[in-house]
């Protein structure tokens, strides 16, 4: 499969979605998964406990080749 180039504008993002709500958080460029466990605890105390599923979106800087 030939890299493709993938342009975006957009910053990286969690979205956590729980039973009753979608949260969506700004994703620090050096975020770990200490930190993204550290929000879902957080979220998780405030809603129905476990989310139903987790997104993570990144940012690719304009030019760099994805596979």
């Amino acid at each position: 499969m030939q890299p493709s180039q993938v342009y975006s504008a957009g910053e990286s993002r969690l979205r956590f979605v729980f039973s009753d709500t979608v949260v969506s958080r700004d994703l620090a460029t050096d975020a770990t998964f200490e930190d993204i466990a550290r929000t879902l605890e957080e979220l998780g105390a405030r809603h129905c406990g476990h989310p139903v599923s987790i997104n993570v979106t990144l940012a690719v800087p304009p030019g760099k080749l994805v596979s």
